[in-house]
């Protein structure tokens, strides 16, 4: 074997590798496929102004081509024609993506390619596909002309479909009901002190017990440790800190069962809704992340927490947002 064609195979299963990987991360059980395929949706497709329902269409179909990528990438049909030039378009395109979500948001957190599997910035995303696309242009000067035939198109489709069907069968769209579950757990009345002035809040219309008095308002997914952590500081918080705001927790509708044991390790139990997880990051929305958490009275948000990074939840701030040091 000689260096060319040696040259050749190690772009080919590097860029296969970089595609697969990439396409299960997507749907990566972390805590679930649904969980991490409607978090790709919420958090990449919706911002691009596809409504909910056609990016639980669309996620599936990218996710599906990205496996036929890694695949194809592998074999004859078509390489030169199809395949490399197919391939370079799409990671054009999700470089054209990163660069609206960095302008938008700037360079921080996940950017999702490799779902929770592997965390990316947006720049090192981009960084990335550009390495990838400079690979596939050496690719197809080294490859030689095709010889495909043209039934092999029809080759390259079945295994797109395939990789369709598959995704569709092992993370089915679920109809999107939007309903709030409600729990039996009585919501505790706030002491009756002078606040700011009464407003709408952005949460007010889906949630709106979130604009009446001084509460915590809590977006946490059940089996999240960082959303556990920050419950049971607040349970402390409350139990120490006299005339504490009312706590208020919305869950995605993502490993409900656990909600027991989420307030068990909490100390106590407090009021709270479920929602759907594409309402949920409706309602979060997609720029903010678990756990979030805000100080709000009468609908204006005096505090804010949100993610595991530079804006993550601190006690310490909570309680100097309260007035209490």
């Amino acid at each position: 074997m000689n260096n060319k064609l040696i040259g050749i195979w190690v772009i080919r299963i590097i860029i296969s590798l970089l595609f697969l990987v990439s396409a299960y991360a997507k749907v990566y059980h972390e805590p679930s496929a649904y969980f991490s395929i409607t978090t790709f949706e919420a958090k990449q497709l919706v911002p691009l102004g596809f409504s909910s329902e056609i990016s639980s269409y669309l996620s599936r179909i990218l996710i599906a081509l990205e496996f036929a990528i890694g695949v194809l990438i592998l074999l004859p049909f078509y390489l030169k024609r199809i395949v490399i030039p197919l391939t370079i378009f799409v990671l054009a395109a999700f470089c054209v993506h990163l660069a609206l979500q960095i302008y938008l948001t700037g360079n921080s957190g996940n950017c999702g390619c490799f779902g929770t599997l592997l965390p990316m910035t947006p720049l090192e995303a981009i960084l990335k596909n550009i390495f990838a696309i400079g690979l596939l242009a050496i690719l197809n000067k080294l490859v030689p002309k095709d010889k495909s035939k043209s039934i092999e198109i029809f080759y390259g489709f079945l295994i797109y479909l395939f990789f369709v069907i598959g995704i569709m069968a092992l993370v089915p769209i679920k109809n999107s009901s939007n309903v709030i579950i409600d729990s039996n757990y009585q919501i505790q009345e706030d002491l009756v002190l002078e606040g700011p002035k009464q407003m709408k809040s952005e949460f007010g219309q889906t949630l709106p017990f979130a604009d009446k008095g001084r509460l915590i308002l809590c977006f946490f997914a059940p089996g999240c440790d960082h959303c556990r952590a920050a419950v049971r500081s607040i349970d402390s918080l409350s139990k120490i800190v006299e005339n504490f705001p009312k706590v208020e927790i919305v869950f995605m509708d993502e490993e409900v069962d656990k909600i027991p044991e989420f307030f068990e390790y909490a100390g106590s139990e407090y009021h709270y809704i479920v929602l759907d997880i594409s309402t949920f990051y409706d309602v979060l929305t997609w720029e903010r992340d678990t756990p979030g958490i805000f100080y709000m009275w009468n609908g204006n948000i005096l505090k804010e927490f949100n993610g595991t990074n530079d804006s993550a939840y601190d006690p310490e701030s909570l309680l100097k947002s309260l007035n209490i040091k």
